[in-house]
Protein backbone atom coordinates (compact mmCIF):
# COMPACT_ATOMS: atom_id res chain seq x y z
CA UNK A 1 0.00 0.00 0.00
CA UNK A 2 1.13 3.53 -0.61
CA UNK A 3 1.68 6.10 2.14
CA UNK A 4 -0.70 8.61 0.55
CA UNK A 5 -3.05 8.98 3.52
CA UNK A 6 -5.84 11.34 4.42
CA UNK A 7 -4.76 14.30 6.55
CA UNK A 8 -7.63 13.83 9.01
CA UNK A 9 -6.68 12.11 12.25
CA UNK A 10 -6.88 8.35 11.92
CA UNK A 11 -8.57 6.17 14.45
CA UNK A 12 -6.61 3.45 16.13
CA UNK A 13 -6.63 0.15 14.25
CA UNK A 14 -8.69 -1.54 16.95
CA UNK A 15 -11.40 1.13 17.06
CA UNK A 16 -11.64 1.40 13.28
CA UNK A 17 -11.97 -2.35 12.89
CA UNK A 18 -14.47 -2.48 15.75
CA UNK A 19 -16.55 0.12 13.92
CA UNK A 20 -16.87 -2.15 10.87
CA UNK A 21 -17.84 -5.10 13.05
CA UNK A 22 -20.34 -3.05 15.05
CA UNK A 23 -22.12 -1.78 11.94
CA UNK A 24 -22.16 -5.29 10.47
CA UNK A 25 -23.73 -6.74 13.63
CA UNK A 26 -26.27 -3.92 14.04
CA UNK A 27 -27.61 -4.48 10.52
CA UNK A 28 -28.01 -8.25 11.00
CA UNK A 29 -29.89 -9.08 14.20
CA UNK A 30 -31.82 -11.94 12.56
CA UNK A 31 -28.67 -13.47 11.07
CA UNK A 32 -27.13 -13.36 14.54
CA UNK A 33 -30.18 -15.07 16.04
CA UNK A 34 -30.31 -17.78 13.37
CA UNK A 35 -26.59 -18.43 13.64
CA UNK A 36 -26.84 -18.80 17.44
CA UNK A 37 -29.54 -21.39 16.80
CA UNK A 38 -27.39 -23.18 14.20
CA UNK A 39 -24.47 -23.79 16.58
CA UNK A 40 -26.69 -26.09 18.66
CA UNK A 41 -27.19 -28.54 15.81
CA UNK A 42 -24.34 -27.88 13.35
CA UNK A 43 -20.68 -27.99 14.47
CA UNK A 44 -19.65 -24.33 14.64
CA UNK A 45 -22.99 -23.47 13.06
CA UNK A 46 -21.75 -24.72 9.69
CA UNK A 47 -21.94 -27.64 7.34
CA UNK A 48 -19.34 -26.21 4.96
CA UNK A 49 -16.03 -24.79 6.20
CA UNK A 50 -15.64 -22.05 3.59
CA UNK A 51 -18.88 -20.30 4.54
CA UNK A 52 -17.73 -19.23 8.00
CA UNK A 53 -16.36 -15.80 8.83
CA UNK A 54 -16.25 -13.54 11.91
CA UNK A 55 -18.16 -12.24 13.74
CA UNK A 56 -20.83 -14.53 12.28
CA UNK A 57 -21.89 -15.30 8.71
CA UNK A 58 -24.80 -13.53 7.10
CA UNK A 59 -27.70 -15.94 6.66
CA UNK A 60 -28.95 -15.76 3.09
CA UNK A 61 -32.56 -16.43 2.23
CA UNK A 62 -33.16 -15.60 -1.44
CA UNK A 63 -31.23 -15.18 -4.67
CA UNK A 64 -32.37 -13.95 -8.07
CA UNK A 65 -29.93 -13.41 -10.92
CA UNK A 66 -27.03 -11.28 -9.65
CA UNK A 67 -28.79 -10.38 -6.37
CA UNK A 68 -29.00 -11.89 -2.87
CA UNK A 69 -31.24 -11.09 0.10
CA UNK A 70 -30.48 -12.10 3.69
CA UNK A 71 -32.89 -12.91 6.53
CA UNK A 72 -32.72 -9.29 7.73
CA UNK A 73 -33.83 -7.96 4.35
CA UNK A 74 -30.40 -6.62 3.36
CA UNK A 75 -29.78 -7.01 -0.34
CA UNK A 76 -26.46 -7.55 -2.13
CA UNK A 77 -24.88 -7.79 -5.54
CA UNK A 78 -23.58 -11.35 -5.70
CA UNK A 79 -19.87 -11.56 -6.52
CA UNK A 80 -19.50 -15.05 -5.06
CA UNK A 81 -21.99 -17.09 -7.12
CA UNK A 82 -21.64 -19.97 -4.67
CA UNK A 83 -17.88 -19.95 -5.22
CA UNK A 84 -17.97 -19.72 -9.05
CA UNK A 85 -20.66 -22.38 -9.59
CA UNK A 86 -23.58 -20.15 -10.69
CA UNK A 87 -22.37 -18.74 -13.98
CA UNK A 88 -25.86 -17.52 -14.89
CA UNK A 89 -26.50 -16.19 -11.39
CA UNK A 90 -29.08 -17.32 -8.86
CA UNK A 91 -32.31 -19.16 -9.72
CA UNK A 92 -31.50 -19.25 -13.43
CA UNK A 93 -34.90 -19.65 -15.10
CA UNK A 94 -34.02 -22.16 -17.88
CA UNK A 95 -32.34 -24.45 -15.32
CA UNK A 96 -35.14 -24.06 -12.78
CA UNK A 97 -37.80 -24.69 -15.42
CA UNK A 98 -35.99 -27.80 -16.70
CA UNK A 99 -35.90 -29.24 -13.19
CA UNK A 100 -39.52 -28.27 -12.53
CA UNK A 101 -40.61 -30.11 -15.68
CA UNK A 102 -38.61 -33.14 -14.61
CA UNK A 103 -39.99 -33.41 -11.08
CA UNK A 104 -43.41 -34.50 -12.26
CA UNK A 105 -41.96 -37.70 -13.66
CA UNK A 106 -38.62 -38.50 -12.05
CA UNK A 107 -35.90 -37.62 -9.56
CA UNK A 108 -33.56 -40.62 -9.38
CA UNK A 109 -33.64 -44.15 -10.77
CA UNK A 110 -31.53 -47.30 -10.28
CA UNK A 111 -30.77 -47.24 -14.01
CA UNK A 112 -29.50 -44.97 -16.74
CA UNK A 113 -31.80 -42.26 -18.03
CA UNK A 114 -31.89 -40.42 -21.38
CA UNK A 115 -30.99 -37.15 -19.64
CA UNK A 116 -27.66 -38.64 -18.52
CA UNK A 117 -26.86 -39.72 -22.06
CA UNK A 118 -27.88 -36.35 -23.48
CA UNK A 119 -25.70 -34.42 -21.05
CA UNK A 120 -22.73 -36.74 -21.53
CA UNK A 121 -23.02 -36.25 -25.28
CA UNK A 122 -23.05 -32.48 -24.82
CA UNK A 123 -19.85 -32.60 -22.77
CA UNK A 124 -18.10 -34.96 -25.19
CA UNK A 125 -19.04 -32.73 -28.12
CA UNK A 126 -17.87 -29.62 -26.30
CA UNK A 127 -14.52 -30.86 -24.97
CA UNK A 128 -12.12 -32.37 -27.56
CA UNK A 129 -10.27 -34.51 -24.98
CA UNK A 130 -13.49 -36.29 -23.90
CA UNK A 131 -14.20 -39.73 -25.35
CA UNK A 132 -16.20 -40.84 -22.32
CA UNK A 133 -17.50 -39.17 -19.15
CA UNK A 134 -18.48 -40.47 -15.72
CA UNK A 135 -20.67 -38.48 -13.31
CA UNK A 136 -20.22 -38.02 -9.57
CA UNK A 137 -21.94 -35.90 -6.93
CA UNK A 138 -19.18 -33.33 -6.47
CA UNK A 139 -15.83 -32.15 -7.73
CA UNK A 140 -14.23 -33.80 -4.71
CA UNK A 141 -15.68 -37.15 -5.71
CA UNK A 142 -14.48 -36.59 -9.27
CA UNK A 143 -10.93 -36.05 -8.01
CA UNK A 144 -11.06 -39.23 -5.96
CA UNK A 145 -12.35 -41.21 -8.94
CA UNK A 146 -9.66 -39.81 -11.24
CA UNK A 147 -6.97 -40.88 -8.77
CA UNK A 148 -8.39 -44.42 -8.75
CA UNK A 149 -8.53 -44.53 -12.55
CA UNK A 150 -4.93 -43.30 -12.80
CA UNK A 151 -3.68 -45.87 -10.34
CA UNK A 152 -5.58 -48.68 -12.05
CA UNK A 153 -4.45 -47.62 -15.54
CA UNK A 154 -0.76 -47.38 -14.61
CA UNK A 155 -0.54 -49.98 -11.83
CA UNK A 156 1.27 -47.27 -9.84
CA UNK A 157 0.35 -45.40 -6.68
CA UNK A 158 2.18 -42.06 -6.55
CA UNK A 159 0.28 -38.84 -7.31
CA UNK A 160 1.87 -35.42 -7.82
CA UNK A 161 0.07 -32.25 -6.78
CA UNK A 162 1.02 -28.60 -6.31
CA UNK A 163 1.42 -26.71 -3.05
CA UNK A 164 -1.80 -24.84 -2.37
CA UNK A 165 -3.86 -26.73 -4.94
CA UNK A 166 -7.35 -27.82 -3.99
CA UNK A 167 -8.73 -30.98 -5.56
CA UNK A 168 -11.43 -31.60 -3.01
CA UNK A 169 -12.14 -32.59 0.56
CA UNK A 170 -11.72 -36.36 0.17
CA UNK A 171 -8.72 -38.70 0.33
CA UNK A 172 -6.12 -38.76 -1.03
CA UNK A 173 -6.29 -34.96 -1.41
CA UNK A 174 -7.84 -33.84 1.86
CA UNK A 175 -5.17 -34.38 4.50
CA UNK A 176 -3.36 -31.25 5.61
CA UNK A 177 -0.20 -33.01 6.72
CA UNK A 178 1.60 -35.96 5.14
CA UNK A 179 -0.55 -37.59 2.49
CA UNK A 180 0.39 -41.17 1.75
CA UNK A 181 1.12 -41.68 -1.92
CA UNK A 182 0.99 -37.94 -2.70
CA UNK A 183 4.04 -35.83 -3.57
CA UNK A 184 3.68 -32.06 -3.34
CA UNK A 185 5.81 -29.74 -5.48
CA UNK A 186 6.19 -25.94 -5.64
CA UNK A 187 3.73 -24.07 -7.86
CA UNK A 188 4.96 -22.92 -11.28
CA UNK A 189 8.31 -24.75 -10.90
CA UNK A 190 8.88 -26.86 -14.05
CA UNK A 191 12.24 -28.16 -12.83
CA UNK A 192 10.80 -29.41 -9.54
CA UNK A 193 8.04 -31.09 -11.50
CA UNK A 194 10.46 -32.85 -13.80
CA UNK A 195 12.52 -34.05 -10.83
CA UNK A 196 9.46 -35.35 -8.98
CA UNK A 197 8.13 -37.60 -11.75
CA UNK A 198 9.38 -41.18 -11.74
CA UNK A 199 8.36 -44.67 -12.76
CA UNK A 200 6.21 -44.75 -9.60
CA UNK A 201 4.09 -41.78 -10.73
CA UNK A 202 0.50 -42.63 -11.61
CA UNK A 203 -0.68 -39.08 -12.37
CA UNK A 204 0.05 -35.38 -12.19
CA UNK A 205 -2.92 -33.32 -11.00
CA UNK A 206 -2.90 -29.63 -11.94
CA UNK A 207 -5.27 -26.67 -12.07
CA UNK A 208 -4.87 -24.06 -14.85
CA UNK A 209 -4.83 -21.62 -11.94
CA UNK A 210 -4.85 -22.13 -8.19
CA UNK A 211 -8.50 -21.50 -7.39
CA UNK A 212 -8.86 -21.85 -3.63
CA UNK A 213 -5.14 -21.04 -3.46
CA UNK A 214 -5.75 -17.43 -4.51
CA UNK A 215 -6.62 -17.30 -8.25
CA UNK A 216 -2.97 -17.61 -9.26
CA UNK A 217 -2.53 -18.58 -12.94
CA UNK A 218 -0.14 -21.39 -13.82
CA UNK A 219 2.40 -20.54 -16.50
CA UNK A 220 2.11 -22.05 -19.95
CA UNK A 221 5.56 -23.60 -19.44
CA UNK A 222 4.50 -25.29 -16.20
CA UNK A 223 1.35 -26.79 -17.71
CA UNK A 224 3.08 -27.91 -20.88
CA UNK A 225 5.89 -29.45 -18.86
CA UNK A 226 3.36 -31.44 -16.83
CA UNK A 227 1.75 -32.86 -19.94
CA UNK A 228 5.14 -33.63 -21.52
CA UNK A 229 6.73 -35.39 -18.54
CA UNK A 230 3.56 -37.34 -17.78
CA UNK A 231 3.47 -38.67 -21.33
CA UNK A 232 7.18 -39.49 -21.27
CA UNK A 233 6.93 -41.43 -18.01
CA UNK A 234 3.73 -43.33 -18.73
CA UNK A 235 1.77 -41.32 -16.16
CA UNK A 236 -1.59 -39.60 -16.64
CA UNK A 237 -1.95 -35.84 -16.94
CA UNK A 238 -5.10 -34.86 -15.02
CA UNK A 239 -6.35 -31.30 -15.46
CA UNK A 240 -8.70 -29.93 -12.83
CA UNK A 241 -11.15 -27.64 -14.69
CA UNK A 242 -13.75 -27.54 -11.92
CA UNK A 243 -13.41 -23.76 -11.72
CA UNK A 244 -11.67 -22.92 -14.99
CA UNK A 245 -14.30 -24.49 -17.25
CA UNK A 246 -16.32 -21.26 -16.96
CA UNK A 247 -13.55 -19.40 -18.83
CA UNK A 248 -13.73 -21.15 -22.20
CA UNK A 249 -16.49 -23.00 -24.02
CA UNK A 250 -14.31 -26.12 -24.38
CA UNK A 251 -12.36 -25.63 -21.18
CA UNK A 252 -9.17 -23.67 -20.77
CA UNK A 253 -7.28 -26.73 -21.98
CA UNK A 254 -8.35 -25.79 -25.49
CA UNK A 255 -7.21 -22.18 -25.10
CA UNK A 256 -3.89 -23.38 -23.66
CA UNK A 257 -3.29 -26.08 -26.28
CA UNK A 258 -3.40 -28.92 -23.73
CA UNK A 259 -4.61 -32.48 -24.23
CA UNK A 260 -5.12 -34.00 -20.77
CA UNK A 261 -5.71 -37.70 -20.29
CA UNK A 262 -8.42 -36.98 -17.73
CA UNK A 263 -10.30 -33.78 -16.85
CA UNK A 264 -12.20 -32.95 -13.67
CA UNK A 265 -15.43 -30.96 -13.91
CA UNK A 266 -17.96 -29.66 -11.40
CA UNK A 267 -19.35 -26.28 -10.30
CA UNK A 268 -21.11 -24.67 -13.29
CA UNK A 269 -21.96 -27.89 -15.12
CA UNK A 270 -24.62 -28.70 -12.50
CA UNK A 271 -26.60 -25.52 -13.06
CA UNK A 272 -26.88 -24.96 -9.30
CA UNK A 273 -27.18 -28.63 -8.33
CA UNK A 274 -24.53 -30.97 -6.87
CA UNK A 275 -22.41 -32.57 -9.57
CA UNK A 276 -18.95 -33.66 -10.56
CA UNK A 277 -17.55 -35.45 -13.58
CA UNK A 278 -14.44 -37.16 -14.87
CA UNK A 279 -13.97 -37.20 -18.62
CA UNK A 280 -11.16 -38.22 -20.89
CA UNK A 281 -9.61 -40.72 -23.19
CA UNK A 282 -11.44 -43.98 -23.75
CA UNK A 283 -8.50 -46.22 -22.79
CA UNK A 284 -8.52 -44.74 -19.29
CA UNK A 285 -12.23 -44.15 -18.78
CA UNK A 286 -12.98 -47.76 -19.73
CA UNK A 287 -11.50 -48.86 -16.40
CA UNK A 288 -14.92 -48.00 -14.91
CA UNK A 289 -16.81 -50.05 -17.52
CA UNK A 290 -18.42 -53.35 -16.46
CA UNK A 291 -17.33 -54.78 -19.82
CA UNK A 292 -13.64 -54.91 -18.89
CA UNK A 293 -11.85 -57.28 -16.56
CA UNK A 294 -11.03 -56.00 -13.07
CA UNK A 295 -13.29 -52.99 -13.57
CA UNK A 296 -13.22 -50.31 -10.90
CA UNK A 297 -16.35 -50.32 -8.79
CA UNK A 298 -17.65 -46.77 -8.90
CA UNK A 299 -20.95 -46.67 -7.06
CA UNK A 300 -23.04 -43.69 -5.97
CA UNK A 301 -26.76 -43.63 -5.31
CA UNK A 302 -27.11 -40.19 -6.85
CA UNK A 303 -24.39 -40.22 -9.51
CA UNK A 304 -25.80 -38.39 -12.51
CA UNK A 305 -28.74 -37.05 -10.51
CA UNK A 306 -31.44 -36.12 -12.98
CA UNK A 307 -31.97 -32.63 -11.57
CA UNK A 308 -28.30 -31.85 -12.18
CA UNK A 309 -28.49 -33.36 -15.66
CA UNK A 310 -31.49 -31.21 -16.60
CA UNK A 311 -30.15 -28.01 -15.03
CA UNK A 312 -26.65 -28.59 -16.37
CA UNK A 313 -27.86 -29.10 -19.90
CA UNK A 314 -29.88 -25.85 -19.75
CA UNK A 315 -26.90 -23.99 -18.28
CA UNK A 316 -24.30 -25.06 -20.83
CA UNK A 317 -26.64 -24.87 -23.81
CA UNK A 318 -27.08 -21.19 -22.97
CA UNK A 319 -23.36 -20.54 -22.45
CA UNK A 320 -21.74 -19.91 -25.85
CA UNK A 321 -18.21 -18.61 -26.26
CA UNK A 322 -19.59 -15.12 -26.91
CA UNK A 323 -21.11 -15.01 -23.42
CA UNK A 324 -17.86 -16.24 -21.89
CA UNK A 325 -15.86 -13.63 -23.82
CA UNK A 326 -18.16 -10.90 -22.50
CA UNK A 327 -17.67 -12.11 -18.92
CA UNK A 328 -13.90 -12.21 -19.32
CA UNK A 329 -13.84 -8.70 -20.81
CA UNK A 330 -16.02 -7.37 -17.98
CA UNK A 331 -13.69 -8.96 -15.42
CA UNK A 332 -10.67 -7.37 -17.07
CA UNK A 333 -12.30 -3.94 -16.81
CA UNK A 334 -13.38 -4.58 -13.23
CA UNK A 335 -9.77 -5.46 -12.39
CA UNK A 336 -8.60 -2.07 -13.66
CA UNK A 337 -11.43 -0.15 -11.99
CA UNK A 338 -10.84 -1.73 -8.57
CA UNK A 339 -7.14 -0.87 -8.70
CA UNK A 340 -7.87 2.66 -9.88
CA UNK A 341 -10.36 3.46 -7.10
CA UNK A 342 -8.12 1.86 -4.49
CA UNK A 343 -5.31 4.13 -5.59
CA UNK A 344 -7.57 7.18 -5.31
CA UNK A 345 -8.32 6.17 -1.72
CA UNK A 346 -4.62 5.87 -0.93
CA UNK A 347 -4.18 2.13 -1.38
CA UNK A 348 -1.88 0.13 -3.62
CA UNK A 349 -3.82 -2.91 -4.73
CA UNK A 350 -2.99 -5.86 -6.97
CA UNK A 351 -5.53 -8.13 -8.61
CA UNK A 352 -4.98 -11.60 -9.98
CA UNK A 353 -7.38 -12.82 -12.66
CA UNK A 354 -8.26 -15.99 -14.52
CA UNK A 355 -11.04 -15.28 -16.99
CA UNK A 356 -14.03 -14.05 -15.00
CA UNK A 357 -12.56 -14.96 -11.60
CA UNK A 358 -10.47 -12.41 -9.68
CA UNK A 359 -8.73 -12.02 -6.33
CA UNK A 360 -7.86 -8.70 -4.68
CA UNK A 361 -4.63 -8.31 -2.67
CA UNK A 362 -2.94 -5.50 -0.76
CA UNK A 363 0.29 -4.12 -2.22
CA UNK A 364 1.66 -3.57 -5.69
CA UNK A 365 2.98 -7.12 -6.05
CA UNK A 366 0.41 -9.90 -6.29
CA UNK A 367 1.02 -13.14 -4.45
CA UNK A 368 2.94 -15.77 -6.41
CA UNK A 369 1.97 -18.86 -4.42
CA UNK A 370 -0.81 -20.04 -2.12
CA UNK A 371 1.22 -19.52 1.05
CA UNK A 372 1.69 -15.84 0.23
CA UNK A 373 -1.94 -15.50 -0.83
CA UNK A 374 -3.13 -16.73 2.57
CA UNK A 375 -1.04 -14.21 4.53
CA UNK A 376 -3.38 -11.22 4.15
CA UNK A 377 -6.16 -12.19 6.54
CA UNK A 378 -6.32 -8.79 8.26
CA UNK A 379 -6.76 -6.89 5.01
CA UNK A 380 -9.15 -9.40 3.47
CA UNK A 381 -11.35 -9.57 6.58
CA UNK A 382 -11.63 -5.79 6.79
CA UNK A 383 -12.33 -5.38 3.07
CA UNK A 384 -14.91 -8.18 3.21
CA UNK A 385 -16.89 -6.49 6.01
CA UNK A 386 -16.61 -3.08 4.32
CA UNK A 387 -17.98 -4.51 1.08
CA UNK A 388 -20.82 -6.30 2.89
CA UNK A 389 -21.79 -2.95 4.41
CA UNK A 390 -21.88 -1.55 0.86
CA UNK A 391 -24.18 -4.34 -0.34
CA UNK A 392 -21.47 -6.26 -2.19
CA UNK A 393 -21.39 -9.96 -1.30
CA UNK A 394 -17.87 -11.33 -1.69
CA UNK A 395 -15.70 -14.07 -0.21
CA UNK A 396 -13.66 -13.49 2.95
CA UNK A 397 -10.44 -14.28 1.05
CA UNK A 398 -10.86 -11.59 -1.63
CA UNK A 399 -12.00 -13.84 -4.47
CA UNK A 400 -14.84 -12.58 -6.68
CA UNK A 401 -16.40 -13.73 -9.94
CA UNK A 402 -19.03 -12.58 -12.41
CA UNK A 403 -22.19 -14.09 -13.83
CA UNK A 404 -23.88 -13.54 -17.18
CA UNK A 405 -26.66 -11.18 -15.88
CA UNK A 406 -24.06 -8.46 -15.22
CA UNK A 407 -24.43 -5.37 -17.39
CA UNK A 408 -22.54 -2.03 -17.41
CA UNK A 409 -24.90 -0.41 -14.91
CA UNK A 410 -24.53 -3.26 -12.42
CA UNK A 411 -20.76 -3.30 -12.82
CA UNK A 412 -20.71 0.44 -12.12
CA UNK A 413 -22.55 -0.24 -8.86
CA UNK A 414 -19.90 -2.83 -7.97
CA UNK A 415 -17.12 -0.34 -8.69
CA UNK A 416 -18.81 2.29 -6.50
CA UNK A 417 -19.14 -0.33 -3.77
CA UNK A 418 -15.40 -0.99 -3.87
CA UNK A 419 -14.70 2.74 -3.97
CA UNK A 420 -16.78 3.32 -0.83
CA UNK A 421 -15.30 0.25 0.88
CA UNK A 422 -11.76 1.50 0.35
CA UNK A 423 -12.75 4.85 1.83
CA UNK A 424 -14.11 2.98 4.87
CA UNK A 425 -10.73 1.29 5.22
CA UNK A 426 -8.90 4.62 5.04
CA UNK A 427 -9.66 5.10 8.75
CA UNK A 428 -7.61 2.00 9.59
CA UNK A 429 -3.82 2.50 9.75
CA UNK A 430 -2.30 0.95 6.67
CA UNK A 431 0.44 -0.79 8.60
CA UNK A 432 -2.27 -2.63 10.53
CA UNK A 433 -4.00 -3.76 7.33
CA UNK A 434 -0.66 -4.95 5.97
CA UNK A 435 -0.04 -7.25 8.92
CA UNK A 436 0.48 -10.81 7.72
CA UNK A 437 -0.42 -14.04 9.46
CA UNK A 438 2.13 -15.48 11.81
Amino acid sequence: MSTNRSERPQKTAAKATESLVRQYVEQRPESKRVFSQAVHVLPGGQTRSVTHFAPFPTVLQEGQGPYLIDVDGNDYIDLTNNYTSLIHGNSYAPASNAVRDLLGTATAFPSIHPLQIQFAELLCERIPSFDRVRFTNSGSEASALASRIARAATNRTELIVVEGAYHGGVPPFSENTTREGVTTIPFNDPRALEEAVSDRTAAIFLEPFLGAGGVLPATQEFLQTAQHVANNHGALFVLDEIQSFRNHVSGTQTALGLDPDLTLLGKIIGGGFPIGAVGGKEEFMQHTSPFVGDALLHAGTFNGHLAAMAAGNATLTNLPQSAIDRLNTQAQQLDADIRDHASQAGFDISVTRAGSILNVYPGKQASVNAEEAAQHHTFHSALHLALMLEGIYTTPRGMINLSTPFDPALLERVVRGYQNAFHRLADIPHDHLLQTNT
